[in-house]
């Protein structure tokens, strides 16, 4: 995504969020950006403001897309409960969504992969996500796992 792409998203950000939640929000722009461009060429970010999941479309298929910090797993905040309605029928029809994807978001390279797929066994991930994939950032790297 070039700059201005990126700034039209950020402008678009509440500004009655406070200044962590607009931090939360730009890393979220920042995330979905990255990978849109390193996922495909056809595959074009939609929304990342109105929700905590993302759109995409790909190929005139919209996408959800949760993105997680790994920095998030660390801390046990991450409750997987508090997205799956994201995946309901009822958010489907609303936004018009057919696949629902989750992307571990790491920014050192040298995680290994049990760690990932030890945490989408216990969260039982696959019942509510299509595809779940490793997005390392800085690598600019996507790896999937399902």
């Amino acid at each position: 995504m070039n700059i201005v792409n990126f700034q039209k998203f950020v402008e678009r950000i509440d500004p009655r969020l406070n200044k962590d939640e607009r931090k939360e929000k730009i890393i979220q722009i920042a995330e979905s950006s990255r990978f849109t461009e390193c996922y495909s060429e056809n595959l074009v970010l939609m929304d990342c403001i109105q929700y905590e999941i993302n759109i995409v479309e790909n190929n005139g298929i919209k996408t959800g897309v949760l993105f997680c910090d790994l920095n998030k797993l660390k801390k046990r905040s991450f409750h997987p409960s508090l997205y799956t309605p994201f995946t309901s029928d009822f958010f489907r029809e609303q936004a018009n969504i057919h696949d629902f994807w989750f992307v571990f978001v790491e920014e050192t390279p040298h995680i290994q992969f049990k760690k990932f797929t030890d945490f989408i066994e216990e969260h039982k991930l696959k019942d509510y996500y299509s595809k779940i994939f490793l997005f390392r950032f800085f690598e600019s790297t996507i790896h999937q796992l399902k």
